[in-house]
């Protein structure tokens, strides 16, 4: 089965010269503010630069870290608290304990050489 061609739409000018002229003096103005601010909102983001965050160089003065972190595998206090003091001796502080299952995990960290 053919589709039946529909007429192209086409634009009453009488009409709309009809509607145009019952339209009140404020009812236009309100129309030409509308259109004005939307083609003056195009005009200006089409010529803006794109903008970005602001980013800064990495400080090279700034302090780094050494982490590491354990799983003691186990709730043995005996064996975490050497632990703990095995890495305190070391120069780490403990940051962070994590429960993950029956397992204690362990962060350290301490400042990184320069």
């Amino acid at each position: 089965m053919g589709t039946a061609l529909r007429p192209r739409a086409t634009v009453d000018t009488g009409r709309a010269l009809l509607i145009a002229t019952r339209m009140t003096t404020t009812t236009k103005q309100r129309l030409l503010i509308a259109f004005s601010s939307v083609l003056v909102g195009c005009a200006v983001g089409a010529t803006m630069p794109r903008l970005a965050a602001q980013s800064f160089p990495p400080n090279p003065q700034a302090q780094r870290w050494e982490q590491v972190c354990e799983d003691t595998d186990d709730y043995d206090i005996a064996t975490t608290t050497r632990w703990v003091a095995a890495r305190g001796n070391q120069g780490f502080e403990l940051v962070s304990t994590t429960l993950v299952g029956t397992d204690i995990w362990l962060c350290f960290k301490r400042p990184a050489p320069r």
